[in-house]
């Protein structure tokens, strides 16, 4: 279980420790000069690659987002997109197949971890039935299109459990001065440096086994689809978008976030894919999404925030509740265990 005290004591230290210097250091100076002081252990060699794999991620993670986001303005889905996007990727039809069934195994999996969880099968991809032979263009395509739709759903999930709710109340409930910075930041657009310090909040918090061992991709990622998320909800208390333009826009992040981490699985080993996509799309991810979410909120706005993340939860669990079909891997299944 996640120390949630400590944890929300950390990310606050991170965010107002990057507040105090946003006006002099460059998100990336700011970066390296936190982790040397608070992780007095490491080199400077160590502290350097720890900062660079997390900017190096989140400008993965963003470049995929505004890609979408381009996409989208000219009448593309995210899940066309998405499918278009692996499909120009180098590999075999069968190979990519085998990476979009361990990360359908990695939706799974996370949604595991949540109470009242809606269960799914695990694909064998160690099986036989990845050859080329069985995945032409049409087929992949298809079923790319389906795991993104359920991605969309793994995001959805997450701000429709009670772990992010609960979360959420615990970050309200903990003394936060810098509320006012979080703001005028999100309202300039300035979201890479709060992602930056969350990242390092994150990275302090798992370097001292406050939160399990995790990847600093995981980390980073997280971090993203965190601010993304309390961006999303405070226009949402500020009247800028409506509760159906906000539950589509964290799904879309979804996607494009697996766009992020699919980039940078393809060459890796297939069987992490699984635990990545546990670690940030999870009730890991719900509850450090809740807490900076009611940590940074102003008080003024605490009561609008709750009953937001109620009614947005209430609106998306009929929808995630409905029987996870995926008409390529259910028959891939049978050809499989039958």
């Amino acid at each position: 279980m996640l120390n949630t005290s400590k944890l929300t004591e950390m990310l606050r230290d991170a965010i107002s420790n990057y507040a105090s210097f946003a006006e002099e250091k460059s998100p990336a100076e700011w970066l390296q000069d936190y982790l040397g002081e608070k992780l007095p252990d490491k080199s400077v060699d160590a502290i350097h690659a720890i900062s660079s794999e997390i900017l190096s991620t989140l400008d993965l993670v963003e470049a995929k987002k505004a890609a979408l986001d381009e996409a989208i303005e000219i009448g593309e889905s995210a899940e066309s997109w998405f499918a278009k996007e692996t499909m120009k990727e180098s590999g075999s039809s069968g190979e990519k197949a085998r990476m979009a069934a361990e990360f359908m195994n990695g939706i799974t999996s996370a949604e595991r971890t949540y109470d009242n969880a809606i269960e799914g099968e695990i694909i064998d991809v160690d099986g036989e039935a990845w050859t080329d032979d069985e995945w032409n263009d049409y087929r992949l395509k298809d079923s790319l299109k389906e795991v993104a739709v359920e991605a969309g759903k793994a995001g959805m999930r997450e701000i429709a459990s009670e772990a992010f709710l609960k979360a959420s109340e615990e970050g309200i409930a903990a003394v936060f001065e810098d509320s006012d910075f979080v703001q005028r930041s999100l309202e300039k657009g300035a979201v890479t440096g709060l992602k930056v310090a969350v990242s390092a909040g994150l990275a302090v918090a798992e370097d001292s086994g406050v939160i399990l061992s995790s990847t600093l991709e995981v980390i980073a990622t997280t971090a993203h689809r965190t601010v993304e998320s309390l961006a999303t909800f405070g226009d949402v208390i500020r009247g800028r978008k409506t509760m159906t333009e906000a539950i589509i826009e964290v799904k879309n992040t979804a996607v494009s976030t697996f766009s992020a981490m699919w980039e940078r699985h393809r060459s890796g080993v297939l069987h992490e894919i699984k635990e990545a996509v546990t670690s940030v799309f999870g009730m890991k991810g719900a509850v450090i999404s809740g807490l900076v979410t009611g940590l940074v909120t102003p008080a003024k706005e605490e009561s609008k925030l709750m009953h937001v993340l109620k009614e947005t939860g209430k609106a998306v669990w009929g929808f995630l509740t409905k029987e996870r079909h995926i008409t390529i891997f259910s028959k891939l299944k049978k050809k499989l265990f039958s």
